[in-house]
């Protein structure tokens, strides 16, 4: 199709849309038809697209957000000019092949909808920057939507997507991708290509693996892995050395080694809930992290643990240990440690060496008593004791050896 070359000429910039009247009424708009550029009708109660805007021409950012629009009616794609079509939390249930006239298009909104598919005619939109598909009920994305070379956002999440096609990995400038929530099952090798993302959030999928490709992702600096069905990990993810956080929380892994997570960027990591055994980790290599989750696993020895020098935050509550050992000793930075929830009968002296302590969760276990020394933990101020064999008499000598200013709770 050979569009006008008058509505070409009328576009303006992103700079001066920013100067530029936004009408907020058709009554005032139909005075005015030739200089209509913004329309906003968001949350007008709208059961339809009022059949004036056919008149606005020169329209290039159109609002219609929060109604309860069905369908979109043939006219609106001759609207050649639009550069924002926002129509996000509505009813729609299909997107007409015709969007693909729209080719100046760079953002198109259809959050919250009804939406199933998406014609393969959206992979025409050359300019598009940004879609927003979030919380619709999408099953699978056209292969065309690799042609988008311009995009640099795609929102994805809480749809029913079970995979994505092979040809996202054609979107080299995406920066943001969100597929949370979803049911995705596996992931195509190509994501690896798309090195510009910095965030990841692939929560609450149901992901068995991981493809080794992802490694190749060198600007992620956040990964979400939540909630999937994942039973191991490639050992590329130890070259993403821009990864920061990390969160493979309610999985399926039974051991965590340095060869998988080793990378030295990693300052937050997230194991819990899964069915960890076997920790074995280089306090060398993982210089940079500061909290570890290994809440609800199925460690018996944390040994290994106690290694990483530079961690601040520790959670190992809901595990099987059973004894605190000198090792913990070496964790002089360490400010919150829970350990509830396990079968502690023996913590170590040592402990009190833990300067910076703060928090010190130990309830839920089988300790009897604690030692003199703990009241080395000079920054003590929260000592967590419920639950366990402590007699009245140790109760009295434990609120003794501890700082004065130390909330110890024993019920």
């Amino acid at each position: 199709m050979v569009f006008p070359v008058s509505a070409q000429k009328k576009l303006k910039t992103p700079e001066q849309l920013a100067k530029t009247k936004t009408y907020r009424s058709l009554e005032e708009a139909n005075l005015n038809k030739k200089r209509v550029y913004i329309l906003n009708l968001d949350s007008k109660n709208l059961d339809s697209i009022p059949v004036d805007i056919a008149k606005y021409k020169n329209i290039q950012e159109l609002y219609l957000r929060t109604n309860h629009i069905q369908s979109l009616p043939p006219w609106i794609f001759e609207l050649y000019n639009i550069q924002k079509l926002i129509l996000g939390e509505n009813e729609l249930r299909e997107i007409p092949a015709e969007i693909g006239n729209l080719v100046n298009l760079k953002e198109l909104d259809l959050f919250n909808n009804n939406l199933t598919t998406l014609p393969p005619e959206i992979g025409s939109l050359g300019l598009l920057r940004k879609i927003d598909l979030n919380w619709n009920q999408l099953r699978s994305l056209p292969e065309e939507i690799g042609n988008l070379s311009q995009l640099e956002i795609l929102w994805l999440e809480k749809n029913q997507l079970e995979e994505m096609p092979e040809s996202i990995g054609q979107c080299f400038l995406l920066k943001e991708l969100k597929l949370a929530d979803n049911q995705l099952t596996k992931l195509p090798a190509s994501i690896g290509k798309l090195i510009r993302i910095s965030s990841l959030n692939l929560s609450n999928n149901r992901l068995k693996e991981i493809p080794a490709e992802l490694g190749e992702m060198d600007s992620l600096s956040q990964l979400n892995l939540r909630s999937n069905q994942l039973m191991d990990l490639p050992g590329t993810l130890t070259n993403l050395n821009k990864l920061k956080q990390l969160d493979i929380s309610d999985n399926q892994l039974s051991q965590i080694d340095e060869g998988i997570l080793g990378s030295e960027s990693l300052e937050v990591l997230d194991l819990s809930s899964n069915k960890i055994s076997s920790v074995r980790l280089n306090g060398d290599n993982l210089r940079r992290l500061r909290s570890l989750e290994l809440e609800n696993n199925n460690i018996l020895d944390p040994g290994a643990i106690f290694s990483i020098y530079s961690l601040t935050r520790l959670n190992l509550s809901r595990n099987n240990i059973e004894k605190i050992e000198p090792e913990i000793s070496n964790m002089k930075l360490l400010e919150y440690l829970d350990l509830s929830h396990n079968k502690i009968y023996s913590v170590t002296k040592s402990i009190g060496k833990l300067k910076k302590l703060t928090v010190l969760d130990l309830s839920d276990n089988q300790i009897r008593l604690l030692q003199m020394e703990i009241g080395g933990m000079t920054s003590l101020k929260n000592l967590y004791l419920q639950n366990n064999n402590i007699s009245d008499y140790q109760k009295k000598n434990i609120r003794k050896y501890v700082p004065a200013e130390t909330e110890v709770r024993f019920h």
